[in-house]
């Protein structure tokens, strides 16, 4: 059963290693805290701003703040009886795994998949695929034509280019195209868009976080990917994950690289598709988590995709499984615009190539996802 449990102040990482610190760390101020407020009705930014917040974000999705208040502020804060609960917010960062060269056209987790098999019959089209992460380079000869916009929320402009690499890498894995050139993604017709909430040294706020999927919900996005995640639990991702859910998005995360831990958040959800990692001999990978909200497998072994600067390369975790079902689900949605994210999910499950254990396990969730089975159950 997936957890929706009270916030708790633990460790978090960004796949493919990211660690939380807290969040009077770094280089946030000694006189105000990074905090998430949320109303039990519309949020009051005069009344934050009254206790001497600085507000970042005015979220739309759900009735929070993110602010940077005093720290005598806090508890007043808590104890007004319209404030539902203030949690701290957290900065994280990613350590990437080393990137080698190679001239494989299809790479091997596309095909291990099947979706090469189905790129006549849906490729993706007229499906909006949200990729929170590092940014994406949008000038990447196997990734421009399908870019169609996006947000930098780190910088707070309308420019979201990729100055760390990691979110072009899962982009590529999406929707890279079919051409004379690198790579072809899962759904290579997919319309891409990219929120970046992280910045160049893959350090960002789950507040930042919070915004990313607050503007694929007002923009109309089809699929949030997120190969990110953490092991602690925020209430204000919780709803808004949910907010996004109930508006019709697919919404896939990573189920992180604790090498067997618990699945992170915000995978743990269950508004959430976790998504697990398997190698090139379809077992768990020995760095994958593990847990019962695991709902599907996907490739995440020296997966080769796009990287920065129109290059290519390799890289491994559960964050280079995740788009891998993210591209699945865009190739569903295009060949049927009004499937449902539960029905979405249903075919996933049905569909999947069933591993380890007999039915769903801890390990594979359904099992592998499975792009060609999955589109036949579609258009049966």
């Amino acid at each position: 059963m997936k957890s929706n449990l009270t916030p708790i102040a633990v460790s978090v990482f960004f796949i493919a290693t990211v660690i939380i610190v807290s969040a009077a760390a770094g280089q946030i101020s000694q006189d105000k805290i990074p905090v998430i407020i949320c109303f039990k009705g519309n949020s009051d930014a005069a009344f934050v701003e009254a206790h001497g917040g600085d507000i970042k974000y005015q979220y739309q999705s759900i009735p929070a703040i993110a602010a940077s208040v005093p720290q005598h502020s806090i508890s007043i804060l808590k104890d007004n009886p319209d404030v539902k609960y203030v949690e701290m917010d957290a900065e994280v960062y990613i350590d990437e795994e080393p990137m080698i060269s190679s001239d494989e056209k299809i790479p091997w987790g596309v095909s291990r998949i099947q979706a090469d098999k189905v790129h006549n019959i849906s490729s993706g089209s007229g499906v909006k695929v949200a990729v929170i992460d590092t940014g994406i380079d949008y000038t990447h000869p196997d990734l421009a034509a399908n870019y169609h916009g996006g947000y930098d929320f780190v910088n707070n402009d309308a420019n979201p280019m990729d100055d760390k690499g990691h979110g072009t890498h899962v982009a590529g894995t999406i929707a890279a195209l079919d051409n004379d050139i690198g790579v072809i993604g899962v759904a290579p017709n997919a319309e891409l868009y990219a929120l970046k909430a992280l910045d160049s040294h893959g350090t960002g706020w789950v507040s930042d976080i919070n915004a990313a999927i607050d503007w694929a919900i007002i923009e109309n996005m089809d699929v949030i990917s997120m190969s990110l995640g953490g092991s602690a639990n925020f209430t204000s991702q919780f709803e808004i994950c949910q907010a996004a859910y109930d508006s019709g998005i697919v919404i896939l995360a990573a189920a992180g690289n604790g090498y067997g831990g618990n699945v992170s958040y915000p995978a743990a959800y269950d508004s959430v598709i976790a998504v697990s990692a398997t190698s090139l001999i379809d077992s768990s990978t020995y760095f994958s988590n593990i847990g019962d909200e695991i709902e599907l497998a996907a490739p995440g072994a020296n997966i080769r995709s796009t990287i920065q600067d129109g290059g290519y390369g390799f890289k491994s975790g559960t964050s280079m499984a995740t788009p891998h079902v993210s591209g699945v689900v865009a190739l569903l949605l295009s060949a049927d615009s009004g499937l449902e994210p539960a029905e979405v999910r249903e075919i996933l499950s049905v569909t999947a190539t069933d591993l380890g254990d007999e039915g769903r396990d801890n390990y594979y969730g359904y099992g592998l996802v499975n792009a060609s089975a999955a589109l036949e159950a579609v258009l049966d």
